[in-house]
């Protein structure tokens, strides 16, 4: 069963954790892993504002952010532990946020590493590139399905 509750304080080390290895292969991919750079950085930006932590059969799993703003949603973090990869458990979190998205007749935004492999599962879900950076995409899905394009999730 997938549940989310509200990030605390108290999660900080799990969400360490999270960050460490479910993020480090992309990461490394990208610039290079720096543990000092890396926990330094997520220290200094540390919060549990709009911060879920995923727990999957009363363990937890992973983290959720979005963020609601004026004119879209944004999707900051999808991160699931590696023993929760690929069961299916980042599409179910992806397809709660469109869900938020639509309710708010907002579409869902984000950033992803190029090289990171959540990217393949966000063209899955409808999100199309709408930019980039050397090494970002940004990513949208229009809050309500479009006429002719059939809706994933």
């Amino acid at each position: 069963m997938l549940e989310l509750r509200a990030a605390a304080s108290h999660d900080r080390e799990f969400l360490w954790e999270v960050h460490r290895t479910a993020l480090r292969p992309a990461v490394e991919a990208t610039w290079g892993w720096d543990e000092a750079f890396q926990l330094h950085y997520f220290a200094e930006h540390f919060t549990t504002s709009d911060r879920f932590i995923v727990c999957v059969d009363g363990v937890d799993a992973g983290v959720l952010q979005f963020t609601v703003k004026e004119d879209h949603l944004f999707l900051a973090s999808v991160a699931l532990l590696p023993e929760h990869q690929g069961r299916g458990i980042g599409t179910d979190l992806v397809n709660m946020v469109l869900a938020e998205g639509r309710r708010h007749n907002l579409p869902v935004r984000l950033q992803v590493l190029k090289v990171n492999r959540a990217k393949k599962l966000y063209e899955r879900l409808g999100f199309e590139a709408y930019g980039e950076s050397e090494t970002h995409v940004h990513m949208e899905r229009a809050g309500r399905p479009t006429l002719g394009r059939p809706e994933a999730g």
